[in-house]
């Protein structure tokens, strides 16, 4: 006889293992629990008193009787509530006989259901559920040199986590952070109590051919499954249950009843689908890929009508090389980096029911430039960092700001109100109109115009390119913010009334329709020397990302390189990166001076040093900067670690 214990936060599990079927009596007196095990013998292995002191058991003692029996004693916790379930296993795959005892805190399960409720019906954020299969007594898969698929996946679940956490615009909750089994009724209890927007169920595969590899995404399949590995994998992960010792339960078997299947909401399946190809696209940077297209199968803990739901497969713990990657903890990291960035983008590319979403990719309003405006006082009126608003309308600090130009705007709550507070009447009849700022005649039209989607894009992406606002690509292609994006998918574009600013593709230098941006003077440029460098383009590589990595903007290495925006980037191009220095601290700008000729302005960054418990999303806040701009102004990814003492900048501010 061997003993195995597992300790959950509601319960605890002790579990022996038999040679035969038990024959054992029960019996209990006040907080003990007393169990006879008929003519057994008890290995050498197993601890004579083992003190748990949690989860409601005080002590566990064994001892071995003269007449061959073996008596287990459990001190319950005095006051404390339990309920306590005994009952065996019969052999299943590679385990024997099994005695489990269950200690139960019904007190402790029901205050963490209400916390959980709590969060949902308090919650400001989107929240996410991270579920690492298996765990307890139920190992997954086991590598050839004994790795356990439920150690890795909980490792990876927990990066993820902090990642997510960290970035602050995410609640993010785990089906267990432990070594023990959660029943796949109770794994989606939890995300339906928490009231989840997403749901990821993180593994590790594995296959007779030790030469399979890869990673793969699977979502819920209401009829056949994509292939017969799929439906293999489904049949094997559907066990789970049984091999981590759950008892035959009504519930369980109304999960399987096909009649339910097919109630579930194509729409749900649609948008996992939609999650599990930008996952696709992410893992695809950290490694190989199993299948290039998303599987479909019936898996029990992706059946959920309300909450869309996918099951990663890291990788392959039964390849010895892959084994050997996922008990690295950087290897562990970049996948969970890679899933982390996933659904920061599928939550940036879905337009949100609150304007108030902070996400790191923008929607945009738009403000025209009134007499007197300086960028410091813009900025600072619609809660932005100058850089901000530098960046976001590809200006420079010493560029003239003319009168009429219509400036973006990231949209925060701020910048809603203020905006609001510019276009009322009341505004409108106090102040004489500027030169300029005209609005056009009723009779000007623009004709719509067409675009493709590629691969990458996003409404929030299409939308700022052409200066329209998500609403209006919505409405205009009679599309629900939940329906996927696909690729090849033809989109209206209407711009009428809207100026794009020369920021539509294949507008670069044309002189099309659109207002461009007003001309560096040559004064104005004085002392500026043009830095060149080389960059090899690598696989994954898209020109924004370049653009952002060397900050310089898409229209420049177009025109840098001679390319057009539709010209395909081979990997192994190698691209010139042209970037304007200018000096240090002081930047010549007579165009925006107060009149007095060579007016000198300085660049200057506040900083902050960061403390214990900070993160970025409450920098950003604290100094009223978003979280982008924070980044990119110390050079910084959002997985990089926030160290207590690092110091950084905030700003530019432009000083008169």
């Amino acid at each position: 006889m061997n003993m195995r214990h597992f300790i959950a936060p509601d319960s605890t599990r002790v579990v022996f293992d038999l040679t035969e079927p038990p024959v054992y009596e029960t019996a209990q007196e006040d907080n003990v629990l007393t169990i006879l095990l008929k003519q057994t013998t008890c290995t050498e292995s197993v601890p004579k008193e083992t003190k748990l002191r949690k989860s409601g058991i005080e002590t566990i003692t064994i001892t071995t009787m003269k007449n061959g029996d073996v008596r287990v004693q459990m001190k319950l916790k005095r006051d404390t509530d339990t309920h306590v379930n005994v009952f065996n296993l019969k052999p299943f795959q590679d385990r024997p006989d099994r005695l489990v005892i269950d200690v139960e805190l019904p007190e402790v399960s029901r205050k963490e259901t209400n916390l959980r409720e709590q969060a949902k019906v308090l919650k400001k954020k989107k929240i996410i559920i991270l579920d690492p299969g298996h765990g307890g007594d139920d190992p997954g898969a086991v590598g050839g040199g004994g790795t356990y698929e439920k150690d890795v996946v909980l490792a990876i679940s927990r990066h993820i986590k902090k990642l997510l956490d960290r970035h602050g615009l995410f609640q993010t909750y785990m089906t267990r952070d432990g070594d023990y089994y959660v029943s796949f009724d109770k794994r989606l209890r939890i995300a339906r109590e928490y009231g989840a927007d997403l749901f990821i169920s993180i593994h590790a595969d594995a296959a007779k051919n030790r030469e399979a590899r890869g990673s793969s995404v699977y979502c819920l399949s209401t009829g056949e499954t994509s292939s017969v590995a799929a439906k293999t994998l489904a049949q094997s992960e559907n066990l789970a249950d049984i091999v981590g010792g759950v008892q035959k339960t009504d519930t369980a078997a109304d999960v399987t009843n096909p009649i339910l299947v097919n109630m579930y909401r194509t729409n749900t399946i649609n948008i996992s689908k939609n999650f599990g190809m930008t996952v696709l696209g992410e893992l695809e940077q950290v490694g190989e890929l199993k299948f290039k297209k998303i599987q479909e199968a019936p898996f029990i803990v992706l059946k959920m009508a309300e909450i869309p739901s996918v099951l990663i497969e890291t990788a392959f713990i039964s390849n010895a090389e892959e084994e050997k990657k996922l008990r690295q903890p950087v290897f562990r990291e970049e996948i969970a980096t890679a899933v982390a960035r996933a659904v920061i983008k599928f939550f940036a590319s879905s337009p949100s029911d609150s304007e108030q979403d902070e996400w790191e990719e923008k929607s945009f309003l738009y403000y025209t430039v009134e007499k007197g405006d300086t960028l410091t006082n813009i900025a600072a009126r619609f809660g932005l960092s100058l850089q901000t608003l530098l960046q976001d309308n590809d200006l420079n600090l010493h560029a003239p700001l003319h009168i009429g130009r219509k400036l973006k705007i990231e949209i925060n709550e701020l910048s809603v109100k203020e905006i609001k507070v510019s276009e009322s009447p009341l505004r409108k009849s106090g102040t004489e109109k500027s030169p300029g700022t005209e609005t056009k005649s009723k009779g000007t039209h623009t004709a719509p115009r067409y675009y493709t989607v590629e691969k990458g894009d996003t409404l929030i992406k299409i939308a700022e390119r052409f200066g329209v606002t998500v609403q209006n690509l919505l409405e205009e292609n009679k599309l629900r913010k939940e329906d996927p994006l696909y690729v090849g998918k033809r989109l209206k574009i209407n711009t009428k009334g809207k100026e794009t600013w020369g920021n539509t593709p294949g507008n670069h230098s044309s002189g099309k329709t659109g207002a461009t941006k007003p001309p560096l003077t040559p004064e104005s440029t004085k002392g500026a020397k043009k830095k060149v460098s080389y960059y090899t383009v690598e696989r994954g590589d898209s020109l924004t990302k370049i653009a952002e990595r060397f900050g310089v903007t898409v229209k420049e290495l177009l025109d840098g390189n001679g390319m057009k925006a539709s010209d395909p980037l081979h990997v192994g191009r190698r691209l010139k990166i042209e970037k304007e220095e200018l000096p240090a601290k002081v930047l010549s700008n007579p165009k925006r001076s107060s009149g007095k000729p060579g007016e000198k302005q300085k660049v200057i960054y506040k900083t902050y040093q960061v403390k214990k418990g900070d993160r970025l999303l409450d920098i950003a806040q604290k100094h009223g900067v978003s979280v982008s701009a924070l980044l990119r102004t110390n050079n910084m990814k959002l997985d990089d670690p926030l160290h207590v003492g690092r110091i950084l900048r905030i700003g530019p501010v432009d000083t008169p």
